[in-house]
């Protein structure tokens, strides 16, 4: 009996054990496994070296950025969002086209505003109706930084799966414990400042103590909304289409399905390629693994039937599921109110504090939420 007890006793000392060592703290910790999520990480650490985290499921390095940005449509389609950037960042060189954005009908382009009617557009697709603006991809991060970038993450980048969020009032004086992070492993991982780079919705969904959370980040929290898509990249050996710009594809003749919205890059005689970004938003009906594949194989043929050029045999992909690409009910009024929080929204769903907030969406928003936010 006494041999027994000593062995509970020893257990229970070992589980105090292991529920310490697994007990973490650092001030600062991002979340998103996103280009945000490391432009978001990159200006802590430069502010706050040795005192910032990057929680992501899975390894998020240079590759997985690079990536990324190869594969999400133009979102500067605006003077007012242009000019705002590049006053951020010059090293932008923002720059718009000039071809106006055209749809398919009647075996041809026309330009939107014209004479001609075009297949019905959804709300989700009305922002691409706008000419883009080129800006450099490259400038976003500085040369040095991007150079020792996989270092810099692979030292501060956690990978966990979090299972809840939990706001608690601090009790220690250096160490202001905001926030606790359960993991899938029973890690306990708290915060003074947390940095959420996915949909706001999300941050909400995972708090549970929701009664905890302030009257501005329900009211900004909890009507959000996001829409799924896919953006695929395509790299074709041909000039399968006469300039640039973007153009609405119908995906069906006889149903409204929406449209395929692509992005087409001037054809590059040097490199003898064409770069395609074709951008589908989903379903309910079109989430399981060979619904997707039977969307992305549509879009190929459809692009196919239009683009004659544009062949299987002379072209590469590179395909990207989003589960949260746009996002929707963004309240840009409560911006100024959440500044005050422990808790700070970057990425697409970010609330942004600017008289034009509402043409600012994906990467622009992103980016101008994160330039122009203290942290």
């Amino acid at each position: 009996m006494s041999g027994f007890g000593l062995r509970a006793l020893k257990k229970k000392s070992n589980d105090e054990n292991d529920q310490k060592k697994n007990k973490l703290f650092y001030k600062h910790i991002v979340i998103g496994e996103n280009i945000y999520g490391i432009l978001t990480f990159l200006k802590l650490f430069q502010k706050y070296p040795g005192e910032v985290k990057f929680i992501t499921k899975d390894s998020y390095l240079k590759s997985d950025f690079t990536h990324d940005l190869e594969l999400s449509l133009n979102a500067i389609r605006s003077k007012e969002v242009a000019d705002c950037l590049s006053g951020l960042n010059p090293r932008l060189e923002i720059f718009q086209i000039n071809e106006p954005v055209k749809f398919y009908k009647d075996t041809k382009f026309q330009p939107f505003g014209g004479r001609a009617k075009s297949h019905e557009i959804p709300k989700s697709e009305e922002f691409f109706q706008d000419q883009f603006y080129h800006f450099s991809k490259n400038a976003i991060i500085e040369t040095e930084e991007y150079e020792k970038l996989d270092e810099l993450l692979i030292a501060n980048q956690i990978h966990k799966i979090i299972n809840k969020i939990e706001l608690t009032k601090p009790i220690d004086l250096v160490d202001q414990e905001n926030f606790v992070i359960s993991t899938g492993e029973n890690d306990s991982i708290g915060c003074e400042k947390l940095y959420f780079c996915e949909s706001p919705k999300r941050f909400y969904q995972l708090v549970s103590n929701k009664n905890e959370l302030s009257e501005s980040l329900h009211s900004f929290c909890a009507p959000i909304s996001s829409e799924k898509a896919i953006v695929v990249n395509f790299k074709t050996a041909a000039n399968t289409y006469d300039g640039e710009g973007t153009i609405f594809i119908p995906q069906s003749m006889t149903h409204e399905w929406g449209s395929f919205v692509l992005d087409i890059k001037k054809f590059d005689p040097v490199k003898n390629e064409q770069e395609i970004m074709g951008l589908t938003f989903l379903g309910d009906d079109d989430l399981q693994e060979e619904d997707l594949a039977k969307k992305i194989k549509l879009m190929r043929k459809v692009i196919e039937r239009v683009l004659p050029n544009f062949t299987e045999s002379n072209t590469t992909q590179k395909i990207k599921f989003y589960n949260e690409y746009l996002i929707n009910d963004i309240n840009d009024g409560l911006s100024k109110d959440l500044v005050s929080e422990n808790v700070r929204f970057y990425g697409h769903g970010a609330p942004i504090d600017h008289e034009m907030a509402s043409k600012f969406k994906y990467f622009s928003r992103a980016y101008y939420a994160i330039m122009t936010n203290e942290c």
